[in-house]
């Protein structure tokens, strides 16, 4: 029989969020997992953010008291805020390749124009398919089906994951990463450059970029355009 869970709760967050907070999808799929590996015994919840649009936890920061089976305490900082998705836009025009990106501000790393792939936190429905699908329809203003979609994540670790930890020293999310590809003319290739996205309500400016596959390569620093890349390439040479 597990063991009863001690809540508690930083000052500053509303007595009638506790039960939002604790029975909210995200913090329940983490509490969830951790089980299965680790004995929790009590749960601080630190910060809580929500959506702008509606009541309903998007970040929450909280410390864990936890242990190993055998008994061995470890760090208990997480900051939970579910999975998400990101796409590898590859265009092939006149014999070469091109990545359509999107950059945005990102304070968190200081930059006021992020480059990075079309990507997205997983929505409640828990479809990862259908919010890269949204993602890229929303942020690049590509429509694609379903049956464009490449699962890189699937193909690399034959479902042992729903996608990968960008930092799993604090943060819960892991990143299901697909790849789309597209035959395209010079014309459509230069008016998929440029396009710009305003989202007021989540405070999201973006543009897109086409750049050169090699030299786009070289320029982004986000880790999961790194690893979409890398899957992709591997990806790429299992078909040869």
């Amino acid at each position: 029989m597990e063991e009863k869970i001690e809540y508690s709760f930083a000052a500053e967050i509303a007595e009638e969020d506790y039960s939002l907070i604790v029975e909210c999808k995200i913090f329940k799929d983490w509490l969830e997992a951790s089980r299965e590996k680790f004995v929790v015994t009590k749960v601080h919840f630190e910060s809580v953010n929500f959506f702008d649009k509606k009541h309903v936890p998007l970040f929450i920061k909280l410390k864990a008291t936890a242990t190993l089976p055998d008994g061995r305490p470890v760090h208990g900082i997480v900051l939970v805020r579910g999975n998400a998705v990101g796409v590898l836009v590859v265009l092939r025009c006149e014999g070469q390749k091109y990545l359509l990106l999107v950059r945005q501000p990102r304070l968190a790393i200081s930059e006021q124009a992020s480059l990075e792939i079309p990507a997205g936190i997983l929505d409640w429905s828990g479809d990862y398919r259908k919010v890269a699908l949204s993602e890229l329809e929303e942020e690049a203003q590509i429509h694609a089906d379903d049956s464009e979609l490449i699962d890189l994540t699937d193909f690399w670790w034959k479902g042992s994951t729903p996608g990968f930890a960008g930092s799993c020293g604090i943060l819960d999310e892991r990143i299901r990463l697909y790849a789309i590809e597209r035959d395209v003319t010079r014309e459509q290739l230069e008016a998929m450059d440029g396009k710009n996205q305003t989202y007021v309500d989540e405070n999201e400016w973006i543009r897109t970029q086409v750049l050169p596959y090699e030299e786009a390569a070289h320029k982004f620093i986000d880790g999961k355009n790194l690893i979409a890349l890398f899957l992709y390439e591997r990806w790429l040479a299992s078909k040869k």
